[in-house]
């Protein structure tokens, strides 16, 4: 195990110094790095704290919820702060059907991925793991890029326990009057990107009815 760690360590550092060829790694190589910590931090949010890649940047975010836009890809964050609170476990069914799935277990935190062939020959990317989720729609050829991105993303978060629990308590967040549930058959929940887009659109309309003369 600890040989395992140390070349999916080699490997991520070969990433991140641009020394590989990224169409060299597979799959299973990229899902494995999320079992290597990340420290580094760069993006805090109420509850949580996680790290944005160089490249990307966030364009839009709520209480549980980023739109994160890279020069080629749109990544779909969402944070189930909920499930995290009440430590709700996975209940995934692999699909055969997809190009890859693949459920992920490192130490206690679990979550799985899912690539499948979309619409217009795009791919759908689903990534979940440690209560949060990533969606991400790309051309063939950028898959890898975006799975890297959407582990590097994910490895990272950190939770505040204390906060969350008076978030929760208080009816701090902002929730859709459907709550998400990333722990539901996976079948029905493929809608991450819908549930941010419909959230971006909401903040983008009331922006737009802003009178320009009194925003800072």
């Amino acid at each position: 195990m600890k040989i395992k760690k140390i070349f999916f360590g080699i490997i991520a550092i070969l990433i991140l110094t641009g020394c590989t060829n990224i169409k060299s790694l597979s799959y299973d190589d990229i899902v494995n790095m999320l079992s290597i910590k990340n420290n580094s931090l760069n993006t805090h949010s109420r509850g949580f704290n996680y790290y944005i890649p160089k490249g990307l940047n966030v364009k839009e975010r709520g209480d549980n919820y980023a739109v994160i836009e890279g020069e080629r890809n749109t990544y779909y964050l969402y944070i189930d702060l909920i499930s995290y609170f009440n430590k709700k476990e996975l209940n995934y069914v692999i699909n055969k059907e997809a190009i890859y799935d693949e459920q992920i277990k490192y130490q206690d935190k679990s979550g799985y991925v899912n690539i499948k062939l979309w619409e217009n020959n795009q791919y759908l990317i689903e990534i979940m793991y440690n209560y949060a989720k990533i969606e991400v729609m790309v051309d063939e050829e950028l898959i890898k890029e975006a799975l890297i991105n959407s582990v590097r993303i994910l490895r990272s978060i950190e939770y505040n326990d204390t906060i969350i629990e008076n978030l929760l308590n208080d009816d701090n967040l902002n929730y859709t009057e459907e709550v998400f549930d990333m722990f539901k058959d996976t079948e029905d929940n493929s809608n991450v990107l819908d549930y941010a887009e419909d959230n971006y659109d909401y903040n983008e309309e009331a922006n737009q009815d802003k009178d320009t003369d009194y925003v800072n």
